[in-house]
């Protein structure tokens, strides 16, 4: 794809010659974290408290210190029970080349990002030791075919998310963006396919353009956000049963990002389009998962799952043009959206007094704000020239594609009280909570080529793949009293819940 308009980068804030010196006087006393949290510092970090503690240890045997045992945790977690949207799931082939295959979406919740006063009730849970405990519980549970994981930290990737995801019979790719601590893992089960190419998308760096499309202008991102998607095309081991397309993402987080998220979101569509079309043909079926950080009522999903006359309408529209308008602070921030490597043996200092939290749960299209964080932006410089709300829209049309929801097509069949038709097109009620902010995020959906919608037939929800089961998610009066917002012990831990559904690929898709 030809490049558009360069994104001219903001110069770095100048620091005044006194908040130098006191920066580096705080560094030299050894009060101070550098400029920028790197995976080594981080591993340095851990190494010296690793040191600490042995010479405490040490230094406790030879007076004779008895040390109080660690604590008891709870590391088992909520199981939840696969529903039968029609028949029941299996493994492997069926006869006529049908394969039934269990994927799986999960923001496994970075643990560079997190910051006791976003979770200031969740104590333990927060702490890697447990939560990685917790986490691999519960994949190993589930064993799903194709994972796609977001926040997954690269600081532990060698010694968690490697040799465990292959110890469960999982290869994988992993991709980030620029200068992140965290990034993007797709999972796939050595056992049912193999990788036949795979491919990132940087959307800083990508305009969306096509100069066959009619009426198409390169879009400038809004923001420098360093999201990023990747794609993978599998090809099933069992002979004349094709293969899949799935790709994973991480759109921008920020509560007015909704207009650099809908711009996001068709760069994702055509990259996926390209990408599907260059492996076999394009006969495989594409599924895109991930968090998608938009509710089902907002531009982003609006503009993905329906057609051009019913999308944007009334208060979607406000929002999106108030997101438009918005203007991003021009700052380079050292720290990664605000990493926050836990210290495991210090004491918690920025623990917030014990009180009621402020909850902002709104499930419905009145809600003002979107999910809370204090993550840093940067601002494209002022003189680029600014993408318009119908350039984005014509992004969407150049596609010429629609997704479906798996949850949002089906889900209704197996759980229809947490399944909102009229608000939430279908979609449950929730896929993260936090203790700040709760709502559905993220989405499991298929691409619906012109033509080639399903029959009706209950399950098919496009042509050629059917929903045969979906993992049920809790409704919000499941979660307990307050304060429930996740991590927690014996309960999840994520701040997002994983969504899963088992589908039955039969007739290739083929592309015109």
């Amino acid at each position: 794809m030809p490049e558009g308009p360069e994104l001219d980068e903001p110069m770095p804030k100048q620091e005044s010659s006194s908040s130098s010196a006191a920066a580096a006087a705080k560094r030299k006393k050894g009060g101070g974290r550098p400029d920028f949290v790197t995976p080594e510092y981080i591993a340095a970090q851990r190494a010296k408290r690793e040191q600490a503690k042995a010479d405490r240890a040490r230094r406790n045997a030879e007076l004779g210190i008895s040390v109080p045992a660690e604590p008891v945790f709870d590391t088992n977690f909520r199981k939840r029970p696969m529903l039968s949207v029609c028949g029941n799931g299996r493994r492997g082939t069926e006869r006529g080349g049908f394969v039934d295959v269990k994927i799986m979406t999960y923001n496994v919740l970075g643990q560079a990002l997190i910051r006791r006063k976003l979770f200031p009730t969740n104590g333990e849970a927060l702490k890697w030791r447990w939560r990685s405990k917790m986490l691999l519980a519960e994949l190993t549970y589930y064993d799903a075919d194709i994972m796609c994981l977001q926040e997954v930290d690269l600081a532990h990737m060698d010694t968690f998310y490697e040799p465990e995801l292959r110890r469960l019979g999982y290869e994988f790719v992993f991709h980030r963006g620029e200068g992140k601590n965290h990034g993007l893992a797709l999972c796939w089960k050595t056992s049912l396919c193999s990788l036949v190419r795979s491919e990132s998308v940087d959307y800083d760096n990508d305009n969306g353009y096509d100069p066959a499309d009619v009426g198409a202008r390169p879009t400038t991102p809004q923001a420098r956000t360093r999201n990023v998607a990747c794609l993978v095309g599998l090809k099933f081991n069992q002979p004349d049963t094709g293969g899949v397309v799935v790709g994973t993402t991480h759109l921008f987080w920020h509560p007015h990002g909704t207009f650099e998220r809908t711009r996001q979101a068709a760069v994702l569509v055509r990259n996926a389009k390209t990408f599907a079309a260059q492996i076999d043909g394009g006969r495989w079926p594409v599924f895109l998962a991930g968090d998608f950080n938009s509710l089902p009522f907002d531009s982003p999903y609006l503009c993905l799952t329906k057609p051009k006359e019913t999308r944007n309408t009334g208060h979607s529209y406000e929002v999106l043009r108030s997101s438009w308008e918005h203007e991003y602070k021009k700052k380079q921030d050292a720290a990664d959206e605000g990493e926050d490597e836990e210290d495991e043996d210090e004491e918690e200092t920025d623990m917030p007094e014990a009180g009621e939290p402020k909850m902002l749960v709104e499930f419905g299209p009145d809600r003002t704000s979107g999910p809370v964080a204090d993550r840093p932006e940067t601002a494209v410089d002022g003189s680029s020239r600014r993408s318009t709300i119908d350039e984005i829209m014509r992004l969407h049309d150049n596609n010429r594609v629609l997704l479906r929801s798996l949850y949002g097509g089906c889900y209704r069949y197996v759980h229809a009280a947490n399944a909102d038709v009229e608000v939430r097109n279908g979609e449950p009620a929730f896929s993260n909570w936090a203790f700040t902010w709760r709502g559905l995020l993220d989405y499991i959906f298929v691409v619906e080529y012109p033509g080639r919608g399903g029959t009706g037939d209950r399950g098919e929800i496009v042509e050629g793949v059917k929903v045969v089961e979906l993992l049920r998610l809790p409704e919000p009066a499941e979660m307990g009293d307050e304060p429930s917002g996740q991590p927690r012990e014996g309960q999840y831990p994520s701040d997002h819940l994983c969504l899963m559904a088992t589908v039955r690929l039969g007739q290739r898709v083929i592309v015109e």
